[in-house]
């Protein structure tokens, strides 16, 4: 009769030293399988929208910078831009004005308010570019976006994508992709940008990538 009730107890957790033990379901690979894709796309998510803070936070600091900037005089921006070292041809075409234009600002002739506001832009990037410990910033619009293609970081800025050309500052934390920062740009890039020197080619990831031509 003992016996009986102990096994009673046993089976119905009364006096089993089992009792109140919850035992975990063991899941299946499909369970961690969707799990897993559900943290993934979470985490994408969140890697995204604080990429998309990041650009935000950049632009709005370089306008409030550009802002500033302004105050000063015309003559006082030209000097800025020309201790920096850029070329006035360049000057010119981020201004869209000929660089006879700018010749006449410097011997002191008026500047339009639009121009003013272009000007103190490109100060503010200067100014930008310097805070992120850029060396030397024309020497870097100079370099190409990426190995092998033809598009300057320079001509983010011509065709007046500023907010492209900040995603290229590094902030220490993580490598910089640039293919989406081209892609955006132009999504022609692989076709139309790529260097005579480089080939396209896939590569074993799948991804399309380019490479010096082969021998």
């Amino acid at each position: 009769m003992q016996n009986d009730t102990v096994l009673q107890d046993i089976l119905t957790g009364g006096a089993s030293p089992f009792g109140g033990v919850v035992i975990p379901q063991t899941r299946s690979t499909a369970q961690i399988l969707d799990r897993s894709e559900v943290l993934h796309r979470q985490v994408r998510d969140l890697h995204g929208d604080s990429a998309d803070l990041r650009r935000a936070s950049m632009v709005a600091e370089l306008e409030d910078r550009q802002q500033r900037v302004a105050s000063r005089t015309g003559l006082d921006l030209l000097e800025a831009v020309a201790d920096a070292g850029m070329a006035w041809r360049d000057v010119a075409r981020l201004l869209k004005v000929t660089v006879p234009a700018v010749q006449k600002w410097r011997r002191g002739e008026g500047m339009s308010g639009a121009n003013r506001l272009r000007l103190a832009k490109v100060v503010a990037m200067l100014d930008m570019l310097n805070q992120y410990l850029v060396s030397e910033p024309v020497s870097w619009m100079e370099m190409p976006v990426k190995e092998g293609v033809a598009l300057r970081r320079l001509d983010l800025l011509l065709g007046d994508r500023f907010d492209l050309a900040l995603e290229l500052v590094s902030d220490g934390d993580e490598p910089i992709v640039v293919d989406p920062i081209l892609d955006e740009f132009d999504p022609t890039w692989r076709q139309s940008r790529v260097d005579t020197s480089f080939e396209l080619f896939i590569a074993e990831d799948g991804i399309v990538s380019i490479r010096p031509h082969s021998e």
